[in-house]
């Protein structure tokens, strides 16, 4: 079982489950958030949803072991673009509980989520400057501000809970081991309010932020990017698929 959901009165908790890989996201793992993800927006008795990782990491972000073929990789690609925009544009909130390491497209969905909610073993990265991948700006400048979002995301270096509280990537720090219990507690608190108002209010800060056009902009570049196999040059054509064709040169 790859996601483990669990259902805490009107909270539903995603628990991310390959502890043997650090909870890294192959596809399978992928589609089984997405679906989790679908599920507790569709049911009326969950009012917030917790996303956590299994035995004390959050998640070290794509599983690089899993071995994919061009059409693989951009599938994975597609799937992680998909979780990115149903956490960010989610009509419920939704709070990372975070502990352990908090990587790549890990952060990428803990950035997207209302709240995040750590104890003093997490540590966070944003590696994609140094992978290649241009992921990053969309969701962390609305966080912590452009200078901020660029010095942690050009520089792709480690930073550890105490940052993350200061420069406002974290909004709560929890007691060692008790990320989830705190997340529990925050999520209770959201989900006594009201309903209809949480859920205008959601709206309100996507529509004022701009954060679903953002993701949204994020997203084409790393289809583009994936599709031509690393090409930025993609980035400028209608089709990128075609950039990755004429770099193999099957077409002149």
């Amino acid at each position: 079982m790859l996601v483990a959901v669990e259902q805490q009165g009107e909270v539903r908790v995603v628990r991310m489950q390959r502890p043997e890989a650090r909870n890294a996201m192959n596809t399978a793992m992928l589609m089984a958030i997405l679906d989790a993800l679908a599920d507790a927006v569709a049911d009326a008795t969950v009012k917030v949803i917790i996303l956590r990782g299994a035995e004390g990491t959050f998640s070290a972000g794509a599983d690089l072991r899993e071995e994919l073929d061009r059409a693989g990789q951009v599938r994975r690609m597609d799937l992680f673009c998909q979780m990115y925009e149903a956490i960010g544009t989610c009509p419920k909130p939704i709070i990372a509980a975070i502990e352990g390491h908090c990587v790549g497209g890990g952060i990428e969905a803990a950035s997207a989520c209302d709240l995040r909610i750590a104890d003093p073993s997490a540590s966070f990265r944003f590696p994609g400057a140094s992978l290649g991948i241009p992921v990053g700006a969309a969701k962390l400048v609305g966080l912590v501000g452009l200078g901020t979002a660029k010095d942690l995301v050009l520089t792709s270096r480690t930073f550890g809970v105490d940052e993350a509280l200061r420069i406002g990537f974290v909004q709560r720090l929890a007691e060692p081991g008790m990320a989830l219990e705190l997340a529990l507690e925050v999520a209770g608190q959201i989900a006594s309010q009201s309903d209809e108002a949480v859920r205008y209010l959601k709206r309100q800060f996507l529509a004022f932020s701009g954060q679903g056009d953002r993701i949204a902009s994020e997203n084409d570049a790393l289809h583009a990017v994936t599709e031509s196999g690393g090409d930025y040059g993609a980035l400028t054509m209608p089709d990128p698929k075609a950039a990755w064709l004429r770099g193999a040169g099957k077409v002149r």
